[in-house]
């Protein structure tokens, strides 16, 4: 996949912790119906898919390293 498939990516390892639910509403306030965003996080973000899912996402998560994870939101709509 080129870098263009993850140009709407946020990198949670950057954030922090008091920070992840803010920053990560304020960038899906700006996905629209049918569109997408990608998360990073380096770890298995099992603790958002509640949270994720009430802002109105579905997730997949992809396991890319041992201490990389992606995380597909696909907006429902």
């Amino acid at each position: 996949m080129g870098a263009g498939f993850f140009h709407n990516a946020i990198d949670l390892r950057k954030v922090e912790g008091h920070l992840l639910h803010p920053t990560i509403a304020n960038a899906a306030s700006g996905v629209e119906s049918n569109g997408s965003m990608w998360l990073v996080s380096d770890h298995d973000p099992l603790e958002l898919h509640d949270f994720l899912n009430q802002l109105g996402f579905t997730v997949q998560t992809f396991a890319v390293a041992r201490d990389e994870f992606w995380i597909f939101l696909g907006r429902i709509g």
